[in-house]
């Protein structure tokens, strides 16, 4: 794969884009490559015969064999002809061809995906007299833009129950780190996204425009991407993340077209949200400078539940004699949500607590390697609004996401 691998940054993301029966955007996993490979199940080495692995590999990449089998990730690439894996191989190839891609729990399918260029210019006019148009006009700095939209992803099957799973276990890893979510592995059997944590990651992304029937693809190489995730979570649909993403436009090529494969992705996402999948919806107050959750508690009805930057980042750019890129900066962020009354079931009112500090924890999935809990943990309500759901007097709620935020998959 093609891009600058910087510290912190994992160029491990081929992001390829098609239009579906149905008109939407796919991810898709893997590339034919040029030339053949010998891996050993006793030793990290991966050796090529003909390859390009420098312009091919990078850190963070996963390499498979002509079968389709995952033969591991890329830790290094020495040279040409040489890499280097996290662990020892899982299967023996020998003079082989492979392909390469971002690996099971990060190819992903896609809605609405948005792509664009960037470019900012200065001109400057050549007068000669009042009715001179001559103008030379430059351009100073490129870069891209995308977001798309993707289910809430469940943690799946890990290798060892009982334990805290591998970071190549869990679904999105790549994606949220670059969003600014670091992930904690501390508990057994759950992996955290958390924004209590650093994360500095970056990703180098290919963002890939084709057409039916056509074998190449036209292939916008990424670098440094950054980005902000979105919750949307509504009753009676699948929670989904709405990323946005900004990176270095390096180059654009043409390339072989990719092989789609969303395995993992069509059995690893979180069940729908409805009244018989939630486990918790709870409105907390702040005792002190804590708040306590009470497992199982259902104290607020809720139709509606958006959150936009779930980790509270921003990123602007910054052009130096060194580095082109975007730094980090926390800012407030808001979560809205649309409530029931309390005579519907509810019993949290809202106007009895407009001056206190809350947390809100959404947890729903009750199958082991489907669960999913959402915690924000510091709102400031800011706003209370008249507002109905079907036939239900109702509010919206609006709260200033002023702490940390996790995700749990379990």
């Amino acid at each position: 794969m093609a891009g600058i691998v910087k510290f912190h940054q994992k160029a491990i993301a081929i992001f390829g884009v098609a239009q579906t029966a149905e008109g939407q955007s796919a991810v898709l996993s893997t590339s034919q490559t040029t030339g053949a490979i010998t891996t050993l199940v006793s030793s990290t080495a991966v050796t090529g015969i003909g390859t390009t692995f420098l312009s091919q590999l990078a850190p963070g990449a996963y390499i498979y064999n002509n079968s389709g089998a995952e033969v591991g990730q890329i830790a290094s690439v020495t040279d040409d002809l040489h890499a280097v894996l996290t662990a020892n191989a899982k299967v023996a190839v020998t003079a082989a061809t492979f392909a390469t891609g971002l690996g099971p729990k990060n190819a992903l399918a896609v809605l609405n995906l948005n792509f664009s260029t960037e470019l900012t210019s200065e001109a400057f006019q050549f007068t000669g007299d009042e009715l001179s148009r001559d103008e030379e006009t430059v351009i100073t700095d490129k870069f891209a833009k995308f977001d798309f939209e993707t289910f809430m992803p469940s943690l799946g099957t890990i290798g060892t129950p009982g334990a805290p799973p591998l970071a190549s276990e869990v679904p999105l890893v790549d994606w949220m780190g670059a969003c600014g979510f670091a992930l904690d592995l501390t508990a057994n059997d759950q992996a955290k996204f958390t924004n209590g944590l650093t994360s500095n990651e970056y990703l180098t992304i290919e963002i890939r425009r084709t057409s039916p029937d056509i074998a190449t693809q036209k292939v916008f190489t990424t670098t440094d991407n950054r980005g902000t995730v979105d919750l949307d979570s509504t009753v009676g649909t699948r929670a989904k993340l709405k990323f946005s993403f900004q990176g270095n436009l390096v180059n654009v090529t043409q390339k072989v077209k990719l092989n789609p494969d969303f395995g993992d992705q069509k059995v690893e996402h979180a069940p729908s949200i409805k009244s018989t999948t939630i486990t918790q919806s709870e409105l907390a107050l702040y005792s002190g400078t804590t708040v306590t959750f009470t497992p199982a508690t259902k104290n607020v009805c809720f139709d509606k539940l958006q959150s936009s930057n779930m980790s509270g980042f921003e990123y602007s750019r910054y052009l130096t004699g060194c580095l082109d890129g975007w730094s980090k900066g926390a800012t407030p962020t808001d979560v809205t949500m649309t409530i029931l009354e309390d005579e519907a079931g509810a019993s949290y009112n809202p106007d009895n607590h407009l001056e206190d500090l809350h947390g809100l924890r959404l947890g729903f999935g009750s199958v082991i390697g489907k669960k999913v809990e959402i915690t924000f943990n510091k709102m400031q309500l800011s706003n209370v609004a008249n507002s109905t759901v079907a036939a239900y007097t109702g509010q919206d709620l609006t709260f200033r996401n002023v702490g940390t935020t996790d995700i749990i998959l379990s």
